[in-house]
């Protein structure tokens, strides 16, 4: 019986991805009692399913290799895990979102869940909406307080300002729910909104890092995801515009000296100036975690590697670290022209250029003189054709096939 659940299971969770979800939905808790589930668990593990679901929902629309997708994991991983750190969340969010005005401070910052994911109430049935924060953080400032959210992207995301505005809207939401658990007793004139008029909720604020190297070329507010409206219908549109902070181009001063560094290199390695990056830091070193960032922002594993060789040191030389990486990049160029020489035989995967070089011209030395040859039989031929030998004559003669 057991293996029947296990595969009815996967059926729904299958059947869940490809938008039968109000059919599914009731019997997935049904599947989690006759298992043994308690319901206040079935909700929990639901949830996480569905969670997964909505992602890999969202990636099966992209071709997406599974390295790839790996990569992203990481990347998102080491992300917030980066900032987390309450001194870069308030320079990150002092300089994405308040243009370098010191409004957030360090000590201000406290912690929120990152699940946004509640039930949408239709039809007499609980519709599970699932979506997770990347890192949210609450800061007491000139109004109660102010709630900060941070999204990262790796990939250009056409309908990221939409994306942007549920993540918002949830937000709101789950602080009108607050009102609702709070107070039972209301105003006939309350009831529908579940909410009395002197009750207030906060601002939300959305920071999209995008870390790609690739420029953004997507939607920056939801307008740029419409299509061609006339001048006094735009004026009257309820815009949502999105901030964002393109990590490749962006130019704002960090006042946190490790996003400074974060950044300046990204964007050296990712315009390949490994020179001026190797100048720069050549007496400059960087916190471990900051050098470990960015290997693997740029999926560069000669600087995870010296990083992972020198683990205990707390800072980097990046001079150093990425000494590796420009040999590697040279020889993988440098590999590429022997490879159009057409020179490399077989197991000659470690082949000088000098020596490459000198196959080349000796190559080209022989088929020159083959070349030479071939063009001097063909003058001749043309000569005894002129003094009336036969084509059989002439082609015992000189070598060269005439028919």
């Amino acid at each position: 019986m057991f293996f029947f659940y296990v595969f009815l299971y996967f059926y729904l969770l299958v059947s869940y991805m490809y938008s039968e979800k109000d059919k599914v939905y009731p019997i997935m808790l049904s599947i989690y009692h006759d298992i043994g589930i308690d319901k206040q668990y079935s909700y929990f593990i639901m949830k996480m399913d569905i969670s997964y679901l909505s992602f890999i929902n969202i990636i099966s629309d992209q071709e997406v290799s599974k390295e790839e997708l790996m990569n992203m994991g990481k990347q998102d991983i080491a992300l917030k895990s980066y900032f987390k750190n309450n001194d870069r969340f308030a320079d990150l969010i002092n300089t994405g979102i308040y243009n370098g005005i010191q409004v957030v401070k360090p000590d201000d910052l406290e912690e929120l869940d990152t699940d946004s994911s509640l039930y949408i109430h239709t039809q007499g049935m609980k519709i599970p909406l699932a979506r997770v924060r990347d890192v949210i953080r609450k800061s007491a400032g000139d109004c109660e307080y102010v709630i900060y959210g941070v999204e990262n992207q790796s990939s250009i995301h056409y309908a990221m300002p939409l994306r942007v505005m549920m993540y918002d809207t949830l937000t709101y939401e789950a602080e009108c729910r607050q009102f609702v658990n709070a107070r039972r007793n209301r105003k006939d004139s309350e009831y529908l909104s579940k909410m009395r008029k002197k009750d207030r909720i906060h601002p939300v604020f959305t920071l999209v890092i995008y870390y790609g190297e690739a420029p953004w070329d997507g939607a920056r507010s939801l307008k740029d995801m419409m299509v061609d409206m006339p001048k006094w219908m735009e004026k009257r549109f309820n815009d949502y515009p999105m901030k964002l902070l393109e990590i490749g181009t962006c130019r704002n001063t960090f006042q946190n000296q490790d996003i400074f560094n974060f950044i300046k290199i990204i964007q050296l390695l990712y315009s390949d100036k490994v020179e001026e990056l190797q100048r720069y830091y050549a007496n400059i070193k960087v916190g471990r975690d900051t050098a470990e960032l960015v290997g693997t922002i740029t999926e560069n594993e000669e600087i995870l590697n010296y990083v992972k060789e020198h683990k205990d040191e707390e800072e980097i030389n990046m001079c150093e670290a990425t000494k590796r990486w420009e040999q590697r990049w040279t020889r993988k160029i440098t590999d590429g022209f022997i490879n159009m020489m057409g020179v490399r035989k077989e197991g000659e995967e470690n082949l000088a250029p000098e020596e490459a070089i000198e196959r080349l011209k000796l190559k080209e030395k022989i088929e020159g003189e083959a070349k030479g040859k071939a063009e001097e039989k063909i003058e001749i031929a043309e000569k005894m054709k002129e003094k009336g030998y036969s084509t059989k004559e002439i082609e015992e003669l000189t070598g060269i096939l005439l028919h």
